[in-house]
């Protein structure tokens, strides 16, 4: 039978529990069975790190709310925040679906907050073996809480979205936000998804026998080693999803965290030195046709159990630093992909007011985790339900997770559409302000919580910070270079120019190209703000790109040079050669690296198939395509490494422009630098670099004159895109002249 406490008797009745568990603690028994980490541990591990390990860091579950075991009472603390919230009953499940309640407590609210909080003995709850399963029945402004709620559903209800927006009801059990795991997801019941959409025919029936329950169970601080520090302009991101990266490979948890552990070298091998994950977090692709890469988050806390080879209460949490773990034994860094600016939640059915998907954010505060106006929620994002970021405790719950997965070891974030950080208003209107926002505001905000923000030209101990600065919709939604100097930013300009480049080369004139070569500095104030890629996980990748023609409509465009395979691959070449060579930061995709193809998929977000698992075999033929481009990209990789600076943030002070006739290129001439007819672009990097290129996007064969060589010094070949052999192992001396094939890059060196 289910009890609901009132505070005056839960203050009584606790503290009565309190003192009975604290009789328990004296028993060596019970005590060997409870396995929470206490501060003695903590600070044990601590004092165990800096003497095993110059570098490394303690991994924490603690967060500001949620559930927290508290070692000095042998209690678990809850709290839950929520703006216009009037009272909260928390929910204690023996068994994540199936079975009522066991325990209802009445939360107390704490004065002149927003907090509401409970704390349980620990040993009312669980013997130190079994988890806890618990949520939340939210009452407020449109629902409100009457004693007689259990006996009669409809009591206290005045309607289900009132007109400020709140959609309150406590006959649907609400997920913890801070939770670290949940037991299912809401398309995995019986019941099926209907059961989460509360319209006017269900609004009074109860689901928490079939809601996703918030876990608690005591994982222990542990050491992560730290990889070592680097600039981000020293590294080389390669883009994947988890599940993708091992599925065909013959490793343990193929698939998995575990999975992705056991591939470290394999991706070092590649050169990469930072993967970034597409999104980990707790997200449901059962969900409404396929939600394959994880862009629509329900826990920011959690990561997804699906990625877990054991699939137990609390072993996500250890795969999950256990992997970053063996990154950082082989010197590889972790960005996880995060999306703050919507949930996998709320969103309205058939555009119905009174019918709403609702199962965690909308339940606790509908009005302060979501943009709306008039019941209908904004959708800038793309995917139906906004989050409200210029809320303070949205802010909060933004910088409360970035701060946990940094100290799981993550060493940087990639925000998506992160422009929907950027805004300040609070109603349904929308106002960017890089400075004012959340974007603005983040880093000093984790600086508060221990986490230190490197800017992108700053190495050393600290997280990175990486901006997607548009959203899909709305005005303003493009916000490049208006981000606050903490921030590096996916550069779409770079993009573009690097892949018509080479598809439509008649419409790029010199003076694009070269500002992608400088990192766009003309509009994020510097090279090294700058995260060069020409493909993503959105759009075709590199293969695909080069190997089918997009529908006329379509924004992300492709070609198939007339089915002409040596220019395909050409192309490949040229268009990974620029991106490694651009100031800045490389991005690519770890499968466009092995020459994967999706069979001409320009958005496979739902195909958890092999359209998107990768196969790293067939790059280990070298008569392969596949192997030519692997092999390619890791000598461009290791070039860009052999070579500082390529790696520099200046400007354009040390790189001097030349026409192919060998005279300068100078800044006043328009009629070059503008000219869509002008396709070719060479270049020197001076400041005692040794180091020529040559640049042609020209159909036809050009003459290209070297610049004089230093006393003593002659010019070598070091790299031809045209040659299926780009890179040249031997010794190739120029005099001055070279013949440049159609659509290639060339590089020089003298020595």
């Amino acid at each position: 039978m289910s009890l609901v406490i009132n505070p005056v008797a839960q203050k009584y009745i606790l503290a009565s529990l309190v003192s009975k568990t604290k009789k328990q603690m004296n028993n060596q028994n019970y005590n060997s069975r409870i396995s929470f980490t206490s501060s003695k541990a903590s600070s044990a591990i601590s004092a165990q790190a800096l003497s095993n390990t110059k570098r490394s860091l303690i991994a924490s579950a603690k967060t500001r709310l949620g559930a927290n075991y508290n070692p000095e009472t042998n209690s678990l603390d809850f709290k839950l925040a929520s703006d216009n919230a009037q009272d909260v009953i928390l929910c204690i499940f023996d068994k994540p679906q199936g079975e009522d309640a066991k325990i209802n407590i009445k939360m107390a609210k704490q004065p002149d907050s927003n907090i509401f909080e409970t704390s349980v003995p620990i040993g009312e709850l669980t013997d130190g073996t079994k988890p806890v399963y618990y949520g939340y029945r939210v009452f407020g402004k449109n629902w409100q809480y009457d004693d007689n709620f259990f006996n009669d559903p409809k009591s206290g209800f005045k309607s289900l979205v009132d007109k400020e927006g709140n959609r309150f009801n406590p006959n649907k059990l609400a997920f913890d936000p801070y939770t670290k795991e949940l037991s299912h997801l809401p398309s995995d019941n019986p019941k099926g998804e209907d059961v989460f959409i509360v319209s006017e025919e269900n609004c009074f029936e109860d689901n928490a026998k079939y809601a996703p329950k918030s876990v608690f169970v005591p994982i222990a601080d542990t050491i992560i080693p730290k990889a070592s520090p680097r600039l981000l302009s020293d590294e080389v991101i390669g883009e994947v999803h988890i599940k993708d990266l091992s599925i065909n490979e013959d490793v343990q948890g193929a698939g998995t965290y575990l999975g992705a552990k056991n591939m470290a070298k394999k991706l070092k091998d590649l050169g990469f030195t930072m993967i970034e994950f597409l999104p980990l977090t707790e997200f449901d692709d059962g969900q409404g046709g396929g939600n394959y890469w994880g862009y629509m988050p329900l826990g920011y806390f959690a990561p997804a159990k699906k990625y877990a080879s054991d699939k137990s209460e609390g072993a996500a949490l250890r795969e999950f630093r256990e992997m970053i773990k063996e990154f950082h034994n082989n010197n590889l860094k972790v960005c996880m992909d995060v999306v703050y600016n919507h949930t996998g939640e709320a969103g309205l059915v058939d555009n119905d007011i009174n019918k709403a998907r609702q199962f965690g954010f909308s339940l606790i505060d509908n009005q302060m985790y979501y943009k709306q106006k008039e019941g209908k929620y904004n959708s800038n994002s793309g995917c139906g339900n906004d989050m409200n970021v210029a809320q303070d405790e949205v802010m909060n719950l933004v910088a409360d997770s970035v701060a946990f997965w940094a100290k799981q070891g993550v060493d940087a974030f990639r925000f998506d559409l992160a422009a929907g950080l950027m805004d300040t208003d609070k109603s349904e209107k929308t106002y960017y302000d890089g400075a004012k926002s959340l974007a603005g505001k983040l880093s000093q905000m984790l600086k508060q919580r221990g986490i230190k923000v490197l800017e992108p030209n700053q190495k050393g101990e600290g997280i990175y910070l990486i901006a997607e600065p548009w959203t899909c919709g709305g005005d303003n939604s493009y916000q490049i270079g208006r981000f606050t100097r903490e921030w590096a930013q996916w550069n779409d300009i770079a993009r573009e120019a690097i892949k018509k480049d080479s598809t439509f080369p008649f419409t790029l004139t010199p003076r694009a190209l070269r500002n992608v070569l400088e990192g766009s500095y003309d509009v994020l104030g510097g090279g090294d703000k700058s995260i060069n890629y020409a493909y993503s996980h959105d759009g075709f990748n590199l293969v695909d790109g080069n190997s089918f023609k997009s529908a006329p409509d379509c924004w992300h465009y492709a070609t198939d040079y007339n089915g002409d395979k040596n220019r395909q691959e050409k192309a490949m070449k040229k268009q990974i050669a620029l991106t490694l060579l651009s100031k800045g930061t490389p991005m690519l995709q770890v499968g466009d690296v092995i020459g994967h193809s999706k069979n001409g998929e320009d958005n496979s977000y739902n195909r958890d198939d092999k359209t998107n698992y990768l196969d790293f075999s067939k790059a280990q033929d070298p008569n392969s395509r596949e192997y030519r481009i692997r092999e390619f990209t890791k000598r461009m990789i290791d070039f860009r490494k052999e070579h500082k600076e390529l790696r520099q943030g200046i400007y354009n002070k040390n790189i001097q422009y030349f026409k192919p006739d060998g005279s300068y290129a100078q800044a006043w001439d328009k009629w070059y630098w503008d000219n869509v007819n002008s396709n070719i672009i060479c270049y020197k990097i001076t400041d005692g670099s040794d180091l020529f290129f040559s640049s042609s996007s020209d159909e036809h064969q050009i003459d290209v004159k070297l610049p004089q060589a230093q006393e003593g010094k002659s010019w070598y070949l070091v790299c031809d895109t045209s040659r299926e052999q780009s890179f040249i192992d031997h010794d190739e001396k120029i005099d001055y002249n070279y013949v440049q094939a159609p659509h290639s890059l060339l590089i020089f060196q003298q020595r």
